[in-house]
């Protein structure tokens, strides 16, 4: 209890998204439209990372639990410098901030903010790197499946310890296990889908879509070139075997 940290704005934030979700409900309509942008996401995407040790962003769309409303982002990948610009000169209304919490600088938002804008100066790219870092992140399944491999890392992290202790305290050895002894428990540890939890189900999922999209063929080693005395462009490969397409094909 002593360690938790209490926020006035993610309070305020909860109950704003509950009063709109109610009001929502009364009128009939079944998806709210916010206009955080890009420099939202990534701002919000390195406080959860730095002080939550967590990767996680905000969604561009998604189903809130109760399955009756979606939320949508469609600003969520252009930058906040381009929405000022079009707002200043369409002439449109801004609302000023009105929140007394909001003076209270310096925020941490806005801590953020500053050092974002510091690195952005040396790598002019940045927004454009942290947008692709990010999308995998408002994939649907991504807080869950990357909460259950912490999860598991860290209980067997905790195993291992343990191991480790014992084995210290009774003078004898940690055990290293060989090849086919792992490849052995590997075996006796795997369980049908009708007996596996919910993380365990999570991580087999996760691992089948790994190997769906795995890279075939970049990774592979190539076939020495035979040496050629013409002067046609190089080719590549993308399916790990003779090369037959033009390499700027590839690159463009």
């Amino acid at each position: 209890e002593k360690n938790r940290v209490t926020s006035i704005c993610a309070y305020c934030a909860r109950m704003k998204r509950g009063i709109m979700y109610s009001t929502m409900r009364k009128c009939g309509a079944n998806k709210l439209v916010l206009a955080q942008h890009l420099d939202d996401g990534v701002e919000s995407t390195m406080m959860s990372l730095m002080h939550n040790g967590f990767l996680r962003t905000m969604k561009a769309h998604y189903t809130i639990n109760m399955g009756d409303l979606a939320v949508i982002r469609p600003l969520v990948y252009t930058r906040e410098a381009e929405l000022t610009a079009f707002a200043l000169e369409h002439n449109l209304p801004i609302i000023n901030e009105n929140c007394p919490a909001c003076f209270e600088e310096p925020k941490e938002r806005a801590r953020i903010k500053k050092l974002l804008a510091r690195e952005e100066a040396l790598f002019s790219n940045l927004y454009d790197n942290m947008r692709k870092a990010i999308i995998p992140l408002m994939h649907a399944d991504s807080s869950a499946l990357m909460w259950s491999y912490t999860n598991q890392t860290l209980e067997k992290s905790r195993k291992d310890k343990r191991r480790t202790k014992n084995g210290v305290s009774n003078g004898t050895k940690p055990k290293v296990n060989t090849r086919e002894e792992h490849k052995c428990e590997q075996t006796q540890s795997k369980v049908l889908l009708r007996e596996a939890s919910e993380d365990e189900l999570i991580v087999e999922l996760a691992r089948r879509r790994a190997e769906k999209f795995a890279l075939k063929g970049s990774l592979q080693k190539q076939p020495e070139p035979e040496k050629s005395t013409t002067t046609d462009a190089p080719v590549c490969s993308i399916n790990g075997g003779p090369g037959t397409i033009p390499c700027y094909e590839l690159m463009e």
